[in-house]
C-alpha cells in the first residue's frame, strides 16, 4: 500500500468538495452563512494522532460513524464543547451564549453536522472517486478527546496504522471554531481507486 503525495493532492480536492457542499447545506440548515473551510489533508501515523489526542485535555462532543460501501472505513467530527454549544445556538436559532451544557439538543445537533459531513463527504468521493459510501447513523460521544479517539478509532479494531486528518474551521458570522474531522478508510481500496483515477483523463 503507499499513498503518494499526488494521491493525497486529489484527496484534498475532492474531501474539499466535499467541505464546500457540507457549508451549503449547514448554511441552509441553520439559515445562515457558514463556512466549513479545509486548512490541509494529511496521511498520519495512528500512534502520532492519538498522542496528540492525549495531549488534548478539553471535554470534546464527537459524531463518529462509518461509511460502507466500495470503500468501508469511519469518519470523526469533534469539536470543543464550547465550540458544540456555539454550534446548537446557531442549528437551534438561539442567540450565542444562550446553551451552557451539553444535553440532547447538543446531541441532536452534533449528530446531524455528522450526517451533512458524511453525506457530503460520500458524494464527492461516489463522484470523483466513483466510490461508493454510505454512512450509518452517528453516535455522539461528550468526553476528553483521547478517550473519545481511543475507544471510538480502536472500538471495533484497526488494521491500518495510517489516518487520513483534515485540519478544518467552522465559521459562522463572527465565531470561529476549530475542529478534528478524521477519515479511516480502507487503504488499499482507496489506492486502488486513487490509482484509477490518476490514470485516467480526469479534472484533477
Amino acid at each position: 500500500m503507499q499513498i503518494s503525495k499526488e494521491h493525497l493532492r486529489i484527496l484534498d480536492i475532492v474531501v474539499k468538495m466535499g467541505m464546500d457542499n457540507a457549508s451549503r447545506t449547514f448554511s441552509k440548515t441553520i439559515k445562515h452563512a457558514a463556512l466549513i473551510e479545509l486548512v490541509k489533508t494529511e496521511l498520519m501515523d495512528i500512534s502520532e494522532i492519538t498522542e496528540e489526542m492525549n495531549n488534548d485535555f478539553r471535554e470534546m462532543v464527537a459524531a463518529m460513524l462509518s461509511l460502507e460501501g466500495t470503500l468501508n472505513g469511519k469518519l470523526l467530527f469533534m469539536v470543543s464543547l464550547d465550540s458544540a454549544l456555539i454550534l446548537q445556538d446557531f442549528y437551534m436559532g438561539e442567540p450565542q451564549g444562550t446553551s451552557k451544557e451539553f444535553d440532547e439538543f447538543t446531541e441532536g445537533t452534533i449528530q446531524e453536522i455528522g450526517n451533512i459531513l458524511a453525506s457530503a463527504i460520500g458524494n464527492s468521493f461516489a463522484s470523483d472517486l466513483g466510490s461508493a459510501l454510505l454512512p450509518t447513523p452517528p453516535q455522539v460521544v461528550c468526553d476528553f478527546a483521547g478517550v473519545i479517539f481511543s475507544s471510538l478509532i480502536f472500538e471495533d479494531g484497526v488494521d491500518n496504522d495510517k489516518i487520513l486528518l483534515t485540519e478544518t474551521i467552522f465559521k459562522i458570522h463572527d465565531a470561529e471554531m476549530n475542529c478534528y474531522f478524521f477519515l479511516l478508510p480502507e487503504l488499499n481500496s482507496l489506492e486502488k481507486s486513487l490509482n484509477k483515477l490518476e490514470s485516467s483523463d480526469s479534472m484533477f
